[in-house]
């Protein structure tokens, strides 16, 4: 199935995916290229897609990235849809700070029932702990090594849960 790839004015994203099959209409009779073709002029009229070559590019859905993680990343590149590594390492660093700051939430909870019971050494390993999930986005080496985005998704911070 074809859908229509155009720059999305609204960050975070780059790109917007465009389904012609616009609210789930069945187009009994139509052809792909009638329902492309109808979908991008009902787009152009609205303004939602500016006018010109370089508002938009018809692609075949499976030329697309497979993987979504990354999507804030996605960009048009030539003739096709690539993924901005630099973009990705962005991305990617939100996932391990959303995660993180999960960690240091549940360290607080930790920390404060080891207040509560006066125990020192408790506090002194939570406290170091949290300092290093706090450090983590700066000492994190996102770069050595990962050239392509699903060796940047592979790379995970051990102090980190394993993701599913």
């Amino acid at each position: 199935m074809k859908v229509i790839m155009t720059p999305n004015p609204n960050s975070p994203y780059n790109l917007r995916k465009i389904s012609p099959a616009y609210g789930g209409q069945e187009f009994v009779g139509w052809t792909e290229d009638e329902v492309l073709q109808r979908a991008l002029a009902r787009r152009l009229a609205s303004g939602s897609i500016p006018p010109g070559d370089d508002g938009y590019h018809i692609v075949e859905e499976e030329d697309l990235p497979t993987d979504y993680y990354f999507f804030d990343a996605w960009e048009w590149s030539g003739s096709a849809v690539s993924v901005s590594m630099e973009k990705a390492r962005a991305v990617h660093l939100t996932h391990i700070r959303r995660v993180r700051d999960e960690e240091l939430a549940k360290e607080d909870v930790t920390f404060m029932r080891a207040v509560e019971a006066g125990d020192t050494d408790a506090q002194a390993t939570i406290k170091t702990k949290k300092q290093t999930l706090r450090d983590l986005p700066a000492t994190f080496d996102i770069t050595t090594g990962v050239d392509t985005p699903e060796k940047l998704k592979a790379k995970w911070p051990t102090e980190l849960p394993a993701r599913e």
